[in-house]
């Protein structure tokens, strides 16, 4: 399967929210984060603007992984160019999300990963090296900056991303509450990992 790698158009945008959605589907912390219908149509909105961002910074990035065949985006990276530390205050972050979206669950999150690439796979192209293929690109240009590539991986992940030459740097680990429910019973985990060219 041939995988084309682009820089998304806004008319590629929805289709990066898409992909977000059937990949993260599976993800307790994502329905944490935004456990209603209302939440998640804010936040697809919010992606859609995200990747528009992403796509039209000097100091962001997104590629797409579309497939020729069926024309869906098989999948995403995002990233923010790390040439000088930047000072954002977590309350910030915050007040980009309304209040049906549970804070209690984005704050922690997105003080440990403001700064990362993210990578999703619509799990119809699971295994046929769409993922690889974007995270090599981000590699490649990291390398030519001479800067190192720092993601989040969900636990699943990090072995993939360990064969790619990643290590594990910072762990996140909270209690969510499972789909439906408000009360926080289910240990969850992420790994922030970092790539740096040898």
């Amino acid at each position: 399967m041939a995988f084309e790698i682009i820089i998304p158009s806004e008319k590629e945008a929805p289709g990066v929210a898409d992909t977000f959605f059937a990949a993260m589907d599976i993800n307790l912390l994502m329905h944490a984060q935004f456990p209603n219908t209302e939440s998640k149509e804010f936040f697809r909105d919010w992606i859609f603007r995200d990747t528009m961002d992403h796509a039209q910074s000097v100091d962001k990035g997104v590629l797409v992984a579309h497939d020729s065949e069926t024309g869906k985006i098989a999948s995403f990276a995002k990233w923010n160019i790390q040439r000088q530390p930047r000072q954002q205050d977590e309350e910030e972050d915050d007040e980009e999300f309304p209040d049906f979206c549970r804070h209690q669950y984005i704050g922690p999150y997105a003080a440990l990963t403001k700064n990362v690439t993210y990578l999703c796979t619509n799990p119809e192209f699971n295994c046929r090296g769409a993922a690889s293929t974007l995270l090599r690109r981000v590699q490649a240009e990291a390398a030519k900056e001479n800067a190192p590539v720092i993601l989040e991986a969900t636990i699943n992940a990090v072995s993939f991303y360990q064969k790619l030459g990643f290590q594990i740097q910072e762990e996140l680990n909270m209690m969510l509450p499972v789909r439906g429910s408000d009360e926080p019973t289910e240990f969850y985990e992420e790994r922030v990992m970092v790539w740096r060219q040898d």
